[in-house]
């Protein structure tokens, strides 16, 4: 099962996920990163101008270099190149851990829905596992100790991952407690392992303390809905290993999350205790240390996708241990395999189908069915300004639509009302709305994939309602 031919057929089939996943029109979060790049004169007022959770600076360099008006691919390209690279990081550190069975990790990785999602998108998550999984590599090999390039590639990683996203840092201290196990345990002195340890992570640190000071610990965070850390677990083990119902059953789906990681963790055949120890560190200590030491008031599951690839890689040792067991327990794991796989699917078809929404659409038909000077408001102005002077640059037929200001719609009435949401599974849009003494009839509903994009529901107005 683990010939080249499954292999190189895996990473193609990952490859043709992010591809398909990453058509379609930016959605906000990508359009807000590439409006900071436009505005940015220089390329370090990608750190100076704009600390924002939103703003990824080395996506957001990517957006500022590749300019003008450019297809969403080209957006995207940092992200899917990122994307397929860290499919094969990921092969390569499961090889470590199980060359027999290697092919799961990578299974599992190129199926995943958060890992498609976010490599197919312009944001910083995927050049971010793959710089933390090439580090992990170089860090980790048992061969060529003395290669002078290994500790700047290193240094080179480290930068990469934390410009990429400020959540690697995770990872990173995982790495730097796997370094000085491991070097001690292989005989080293003290004053010999923290010598190696200063020159591995010495430059990654100080950069690590600037970023904080002078980025990290000024960055805003604008907004967005509120969860409970047990929903925020849900959601990342949920979408993470094809459980449906993530948002719904958050203390069910936490504890078979935890619990398959730490079965994974006790159970699993790694190749030395320091090699388990980083695992612990990079999937459980160091994400669980970081909620003490941040804000949590607006948490996201994919503040931890960083540690997503190092979960998947504990699925090569745990298969390794259950083929030596009974048939039964073989027969468990194919089970459970397969149940991952096939949970993936409904997500990741919705994710190609729908992409993160079909604004366009929306506002074509608007536009159409409308005279110049058509006026709509929202109820996420904000988002649909943006959308809206997105599209506007490349689609001249929309130029005659104008959003009007919540403040000013009272007296400034709108002809149209395009309301979003992110609900997941959507809630059913309602028949007709009242605005300001005007009803407002819904003509159109436009949906998104889970978790990027929103669904919008456009109406149009219709009457004054009778008077009561």
């Amino acid at each position: 099962m683990n010939g080249k031919f499954v292999i190189a057929g895996l990473l193609l089939l990952g490859t043709a996920l992010i591809v398909a996943a990453a058509r379609g029109t930016l959605w906000f979060d990508e359009l807000l990163s590439l409006q900071w790049a436009r505005s940015a004169q220089h390329p370090w007022h990608v750190l100076e101008l704009y600390r924002h959770d939103n703003n990824h600076p080395l996506n957001t360099l990517w957006l500022l270099l590749a300019g003008g008006d450019r297809h969403p691919w080209v957006y995207r390209a940092l992200s899917m190149v990122s994307g397929v690279i860290a499919l094969a990081l990921v092969w390569l550190s499961a090889r470590r851990l199980s060359e027999k069975f290697a092919w799961v990790s990578l299974l599992l990785a190129a199926t995943s829905f958060p890992l498609v999602l976010y490599a197919s998108e312009a944001r910083g998550y995927a050049p971010a596992l793959a710089c933390l999984l090439g580090a992990w590599l170089v860090v980790s090999a048992q061969t060529g100790l003395g290669a002078v390039w290994r500790v700047p590639v290193f240094w080179l990683l480290c930068l990469g991952a934390m410009f990429s996203h400020g959540t690697s840092l995770v990872v990173l201290a995982a790495l730097g407690v796997y370094f000085l196990v491991d070097r001690r345990a292989r005989g080293g002195s003290w004053g010999r392992v923290l010598g190696g340890a200063a020159l591995w992570f010495g430059l990654p640190l100080a950069a690590a303390a600037l970023y904080w000071f002078f980025f990290l610990r000024l960055m805003i965070i604008a907004g967005g809905p509120e969860y409970t850390l047990p929903q925020v677990l849900a959601h990342f083990f949920g979408y993470s290993l094809g459980i449906p119902g993530a948002g719904s059953a958050p203390w069910p789906i936490t504890v078979a999350g935890l619990a398959a990681v730490t079965a994974a963790l006790v159970f699993g055949r790694f190749p030395d205790a320091a090699t388990r120890v980083f695992f612990v560190g990079a999937v459980v200590i160091f994400p669980a240390l970081s909620l003490l030491a941040t804000d949590t008031t607006y948490l996201y599951f994919r503040y931890f996708l960083v540690s997503l690839p190092f979960v998947y890689l504990l699925a090569a040792p745990l298969a390794d241990l259950l083929s030596a067991r009974a048939p039964a327990w073989r027969v468990a794991g194919a089970v459970l395999l397969s149940a991952i796989v096939v949970g993936q699917i409904p997500r990741l078809g919705t994710l190609i189908g729908l992409g993160r929404g079909d604004y366009a659409a929306a506002l074509a038909r608007i536009a159409s069915e409308s005279a110049a000077g058509t006026k709509i408001v929202s109820n996420t102005e904000l988002q649909v300004g943006f959308l809206l002077g997105h599209l506007k640059r490349s689609k001249p037929e929309l130029a005659g639509l104008t959003l009007v200001p919540q403040a000013r719609a009272a007296e400034d009435k709108a002809d149209w009302i395009v309301f979003t949401g992110q609900e997941d599974p959507p809630t059913a849009p309602q028949e007709a709305i009242e605005l300001h003494g005007d009803v407002y009839r819904a003509v159109s509903v436009h949906h998104s994939a889970p978790v990027s994009g929103s669904h919008w529901t456009v109406y149009r107005r219709a009457s004054a309602p009778a008077q009561k």
